[in-house]
C-alpha cells in the first residue's frame, strides 16, 4: 500500500498493473478486521493466496522471458517466483537480494497455505501472513519497477529529474507504464505528440 501512494506518481488512484493484486490483498484485511471464528481467518489465508497468485500474473505480464526459460503452471507460486527472480534481479552481484526475496516469498507462501488449512487460525497469525504477503508484494514490485527506472533517469528534453510514473491501461495489449517530466511537460506516452522544444 506504501507503493501505492510514492510520491513519484501524480495520483495515487492512477490504474495500476496491480491493482487486483492490492483489490485482493484489501479484501483480506476487511476480512480479518471482521473476523471471529477460525474459519474466518483461513478464509483470510484463501484471500491473500489469491493476492500472491495474481501478483505472479502481473509480474510475468510485465517480465521479459528469454525462449529457453521455465514456465511453471499458472498457479505454481514457488515455481514462478524463482523464474522471475532469476531474469528480474539477476547476475552474481545480486545473488544475496535474489535470495532473500526467493525466501522470504516461499516462507510467506507456505505460511497463507498453512492459515488456509488451520483449524486454529487466529487473529495474530492471520495478522502476521497479512504483513508477510504486503512485505512480498512490496519487495516484487520494487524489483519491477527498479529495470523500467533504470531505463530513465533524466528527462530528454530539459534534463530535469523530475520524472513521474504514469500507468494507463488504455495503452495496448495490456496497459503499460509511461513517464512524464514535471518541469517541461515531456512524456513518452504512445498517444502523446512530442514536442521537441522544453
Amino acid at each position: 500500500m506504501r507503493l501505492r501512494s510514492r510520491s513519484d506518481r501524480v495520483d495515487a488512484s492512477d490504474p495500476s498493473p496491480f491493482d487486483e493484486v492490492f483489490r485482493r490483498a484489501e479484501q483480506a484485511e476487511d476480512k480479518h478486521d471482521s473476523a471471529v471464528e477460525a474459519e474466518d481467518y483461513q478464509a483470510v489465508g484463501m484471500l491473500l493466496r489469491e493476492s500472491l497468485i495474481s501478483l505472479i500474473s502481473a509480474l510475468r505480464r510485465r517480465t521479459e522471458l528469454p525462449e529457453e526459460a521455465e514456465r511453471p503452471q499458472d498457479s505454481n507460486f514457488n515455481g514462478w517466483t524463482d523464474v522471475l527472480m532469476n531474469q528480474l534481479c539477476g547476475g552474481s552481484s545480486n545473488k544475496e537480494l535474489r535470495q532473500h526475496l526467493k525466501n522470504t516469498a516461499k516462507e510467506t507462501w507456505q505460511l497463507v497455505n498453512w492459515l488456509t488449512h488451520a483449524r486454529n487460525a487466529n487473529k495474530t497469525a492471520s495478522s502476521i501472513a497479512i504483513h508477510a504477503c504486503q512485505t512480498v508484494i512490496g519487495h516484487f514490485i520494487q524489483i519491477l519497477e527498479k529495470i523500467r527506472k533504470d531505463k530513465t533517469n533524466q528527462c530528454p528534453v530539459c534534463r530535469s529529474r523530475n520524472l513521474r510514473t504514469h500507468f494507463d491501461i488504455a495503452i495496448p495489449s495490456d496497459g503499460d507504464y509511461y513517464t512524464s517530466c514535471g518541469v517541461c511537460d515531456w512524456t513518452n506516452h504512445p498517444g502523446h505528440i512530442r514536442s521537441s522544444q522544453p
